[in-house]
């Protein structure tokens, strides 16, 4: 039976029709950033006209036969259709980072973000429209005429772009070398590119692995025989301007007020990356932000291999999405077999877990914390929640700014009863063991600031508040005498700027570990120990 058809077009046209419908449809948040760039109708127009006449030239070469112009075309729909409504419903643009997020994230995770919005928006802007160009039947012309045909209207749609690039040549110099956010916001060369990048950071699968650390010799300089036990809490989303600690209007806080006289904070303290894909590796690496690169992880040597290999029981336990490779070759402990659980899961047992280790031991608990977009998700229901009322839908733009925040400071106020569970469960251990406690976030977080949601934002353009991370120190005074730190100098010190960069060589410190890779001027102890 003859199949029926909506439509007849030439190829051309429906080249032509696709690149429009692509660029007015999937990329209004590219036109957001471009009208930000320079508030001229002018200079959007022309911006316009220039991302349609790429649009049309790389059509040109892909759509060249009815296979590709249907098959093609209809998975980029599919995929535009997805990638807009994340960019749309958070305010977040499409890197390689983002789509490492995006593997990196279980099912549980990447539910929270799926909303009802998804389905009836996938099938009005994905669906509906590659129906439309399966019932469409698209005429060719023998290739030759074809080929010289698409020449023909490449150089139609070239001449428009080019006089749009003549005209304001330093203005679009301009905008190329300084606003990368344009182009992870134009769909659908955002996740395309994005995908490559992805794709040749995973050929690190296949270099050997390479240790770090291995001239790295232990030396005994506490001045005591007890034990050592370090303990990373590894915190997850928690921004520093909703920390009391740091000075917030609120007592997020409050729960830490009996251990303050051993606590010190940091009040300027950064992450070195926007998402837990680099961050959590980036503190665990010995490079530091400027020289991590993504991936690395995979087969290179980390701060848990250095202390495992160096006398120390390395163990992690983890409430959260995985410890980003950073954990291959220690005890993992993997406490949560539901879809979410409460931070308190990485404290049960672990007094008699610490006391079965019975050795030097690194000891790291990775958070849920703060992590969006379900805020409310990460206390306990019957727990007397301090700020309401608070924001329960996923979806985040529907809430108002205050019940957003609610929710969000509930996070911080039940991390800091967390982390005073874990002080009151360490002091058993002071007469057996030198103790000292290391918070850091992984980074942070917005909350609807100049439209933007969650993280993962391109460093060099991210927000103050997806960047600008919490993180303090708990120890008592019998493990700061012991190790020699003064801790009213450690106090003042902490005022300085501190970053993830210092903890690779603040542990190494800490545990005795003399080695090449070590670097004393980023070792926030040094300074104050005797």
């Amino acid at each position: 039976m003859k199949k029926k058809y909506f439509f007849t077009i030439s190829s051309q046209t429906y080249i032509y029709i696709y690149a429009l419908f692509t660029l007015g449809i999937f990329n209004l948040t590219f036109f957001e950033k471009l009208y930000a760039v320079n508030n001229s109708i002018s200079w959007v127009l022309g911006g316009g006209i220039v991302v349609y006449a790429a649009l049309c030239l790389i059509l040109n070469i892909l759509f060249f036969n009815n296979a590709l112009a249907k098959g093609l075309g209809i998975a980029l729909l599919l995929l535009n259709s997805i990638a807009f409504y994340f960019m749309s419903a958070y305010n977040i643009l499409i890197d390689k980072i983002m789509i490492l997020n995006v593997i990196r994230t279980n099912i549980y995770e990447a539910g929270d973000l799926f909303q009802w919005k998804l389905p009836l928006f996938f099938c009005l802007s994905g669906l509906l429209p590659s129906y439309i160009v399966y019932k469409t039947r698209i005429s060719f012309l023998p290739w030759r005429l074809e080929f010289f045909r698409r020449l023909k209207h490449s150089g139609m749609v070239l001449l428009p772009a080019c006089f749009c690039i003549m005209s304001a040549p330093k203005a679009a110099q301009n905008a190329l070398q300084n606003h990368y956010e344009l182009r992870y916001a134009q769909v659908p060369s955002n996740y395309i590119g994005a995908i490559i990048g992805v794709a040749k950071m995973h050929e690190e699968l296949t270099r050997p692995f390479t240790p770090v650390a291995t001239d790295a010799k232990v030396t005994k300089y506490w001045n005591n025989d007890k034990k050592n036990l370090f303990v990373f809490v590894v915190g997850e989303t928690a921004r520093a301007e909703n920390f009391s600690l740091g000075g917030y209007k609120r007592p997020t806080n409050q729960a830490l007020t009996p251990q303050l006289d051993n606590i010190v904070y940091y009040p300027r303290f950064y992450a070195c990356g926007t998402s837990t894909a680099v961050a959590v590796p980036c503190m665990f690496s010995k490079d530091g932000r400027k020289n991590f690169v993504p991936g690395s992880e995979l087969n290179t040597g980390n701060l848990a291999d250095v202390m495992n290999d160096n006398g120390y029981h390395a163990l992690w336990r983890e409430n959260n999405t995985g410890c980003q490779d950073n954990c291959n070759r220690i005890e993992v402990e993997e406490l949560c077999n539901r879809p979410s659980c409460q931070d308190d899961i990485l404290l049960e047992n672990l007094p008699q877990k610490i006391s079965d280790i019975n050795q030097n031991t690194f000891l790291i608990l990775h958070q849920r914390g703060s992590h969006g977009p379900d805020y409310f998700n990460r206390y306990p229901d019957d727990w007397k929640a301090p700020y309401m009322p608070v924001c329960t839908d996923a979806g985040l733009k529907s809430c108002s700014y205050e019940t957003l925040i609610n929710a969000y400071d509930n996070t911080i106020a039940y991390t800091s009863i967390f982390l005073n569970k874990l002080i009151n469960q360490l002091k058993n251990f002071e007469n057996e063991y030198n103790i000292v406690m290391i918070y850091a976030s992984d980074h942070g977080e917005s909350l609807g600031e100049k439209g933007m949601y969650l993280h993962a934002y391109p460093y060099d353009t991210a927000p103050e508040n997806q960047k600008h991370i919490p993180a303090l120190i708990w120890m008592p005074d019998s493990s700061a005498s012991a190790f020699g730190i003064d801790i009213k100098c450690l106090q003042k010190e902490a005022k300085k700027y501190h970053s993830h960069d210092n903890l690779f060589h603040s542990f190494l410190g800490l545990a005795g570990i003399s080695t090449k890779d070590y670097k004393p001027e980023l070792d926030i102890f040094r300074s104050c120990r005797k």
